[in-house]
C-alpha cells in the first residue's frame, strides 16, 4: 500500500514538474480583452499612435485601434509614457475599470485610462525586437520633359528604454534627356540623430547629417548639431513639438574645390495625425528654419508634408511634397529654392 502511495506521488510530481511550467507560460501569454467581450492572446509588441500591435498565437500581427480595447495583461516589463509626458516603468494586469489598465510598479499598481496613454515600449534584452521603421520606393517619368525619377526613402529606428537612434534615408536622382545630352539632377539626405527622453515632455539629443542638392548648386553640405525639444501635443491620434538647436556645417558648392564653415541656429515644427480605423492614413508635416550666424541675411527654409493611405496590411500609397529654400546659397546660383510631388509605394516594419 505504502509502495503504491509512494509511486503515486512521484507520478504526480514528474506530472506537475512537466506541465505545471507549461501552464505557468500559457498564463504568462499577453491578453488584450475588448470592449464587444472577444479575448485576443499573444505577445505584445508595442503601443503607439492609438494602435496596439499584437503577434497573435497563430503568428498573425494585428492592429487594435485603442477605442475597441477595454483593459489587457502582460507581466513583461514595459515602458508606460503618458500624454503628460510622465513615464512607468512595470507590467500590466487587467483593471476592473473599463478602458484602463493596472500598471504594476514597486510596492503598488496604478490604474491609467487608456486614453491618457500615448506609448508602451517592450523593455527587452533581445536586441533586433527593438528595430522598426519603413521604406519607400517611387519611380516616374515625364514623356513632355522626358524626365525620368528615382526615389528612395527609408526610416530605421533603435528604441532602447530612455533613448532613440534614427537613421533616415531620402534619396532622389532625375534624369532628363536634352538632345543627346543627359542633365541629372540629384537630391540626397543621409542623418543620424540621437534623442534621450526626460522626465515630462523634454527630450533632447545630437546629430549628424549629409546633405546634396545639385538644383542648389550644393555638392555636399556636413552638418554636426545640438537641440531639444518638447512636446506641446501628445495624444494618441496627435503629437505636435517644437525643437531649438545649434548647428555647425561645412559646405562645398558644385562650381568650387574649397569649402565654408558655418555656424546656424534651428528651429523646428512638426504635427502628425493619424486615422487608425481603416483605412489607415497618417499625415506628417515638418518646418525647419536655419538663420546664419557666419552669413548676414542669409536663411535656410525646408519643408515637408507627407500623406500614406494603407492599401495592405503594413502596405501603402504615399504622396510628398518638399520645398528647400536658401537666401544665399553657398554656389552664388540664381536658383533659390528647389521642390517636387512624389508619389511612392511603402512598407512598415
Amino acid at each position: 500500500m505504502s509502495l503504491k502511495f509512494s509511486t503515486g506521488i512521484k507520478i504526480y510530481g514528474l506530472f506537475a514538474a512537466f506541465f505545471f511550467p507549461m501552464i505557468m507560460f500559457a498564463q504568462k501569454n499577453d491578453t488584450v480583452y475588448l470592449l464587444n467581450g472577444d479575448r485576443i492572446s499573444g505577445e505584445i509588441k508595442r503601443y503607439e499612435d492609438g494602435l496596439l500591435v499584437l503577434k497573435t498565437d497563430g503568428m498573425t500581427t494585428i492592429n487594435i485601434e485603442y477605442e475597441k480595447i477595454k483593459t489587457f495583461f502582460s507581466g513583461k516589463y514595459y515602458e508606460i509614457v503618458k500624454k503628460t509626458g510622465f513615464s512607468y516603468f512595470g507590467s500590466i494586469v487587467e483593471s476592473k475599470t473599463e478602458r484602463s489598465i493596472g500598471v504594476v510598479i514597486t510596492n503598488d499598481t496604478v490604474t491609467e485610462p487608456i486614453t491618457d496613454i500615448v506609448e508602451i515600449t517592450p523593455i527587452k534584452n533581445r536586441f533586433w525586437k527593438k528595430f522598426y521603421g519603413s521604406i519607400d520606393l517611387g519611380v516616374s517619368y515625364y514623356k513632355s520633359t522626358k524626365t525620368l525619377q528615382y526615389y528612395l526613402n527609408s526610416e530605421i529606428n533603435y528604441r532602447a528604454k530612455k533613448d532613440l537612434i534614427s537613421l533616415d534615408l531620402s534619396l532622389m536622382l532625375s534624369d532628363q534627356k536634352i538632345s543627346d545630352t543627359s542633365l541629372i539632377s540629384k537630391k540626397n539626405d543621409v542623418s543620424l540623430n540621437y534623442n534621450h527622453f526626460f522626465k515630462g515632455k523634454w527630450w533632447g539629443g545630437l546629430g549628424g547629417k549629409y546633405q546634396q542638392n545639385t538644383e542648389l548648386e550644393l555638392e555636399s553640405r556636413f552638418q554636426l548639431g545640438l537641440g531639444a525639444g518638447y512636446d506641446i501635443v501628445h495624444t494618441n491620434p496627435i503629437r505636435f513639438y517644437v525643437m531649438g538647436g545649434l548647428l555647425v556645417n561645412q559646405e562645398k558648392p558644385t562650381d568650387s574645390v574649397s569649402a565654408t564653415t558655418n555656424f546656424e541656429g534651428l528651429m523646428s515644427l512638426k504635427f502628425t495625425w493619424l486615422q487608425h480605423r481603416h483605412p489607415k492614413i497618417d499625415i506628417s508635416t515638418y518646418f525647419n528654419a536655419f538663420p546664419s550666424f557666419s552669413v548676414s541675411g542669409r536663411w535656410r527654409l525646408e519643408y515637408d508634408l507627407v500623406t500614406k493611405y494603407e492599401i495592405l496590411k503594413d502596405l501603402y500609397i504615399s504622396l510628398t511634397y518638399y520645398d528647400n529654400y536658401d537666401s544665399k546659397p553657398s554656389g552664388g546660383g540664381s536658383a533659390l529654392n528647389d521642390w517636387s510631388v512624389i508619389f511612392s509605394i511603402g512598407y512598415t516594419f
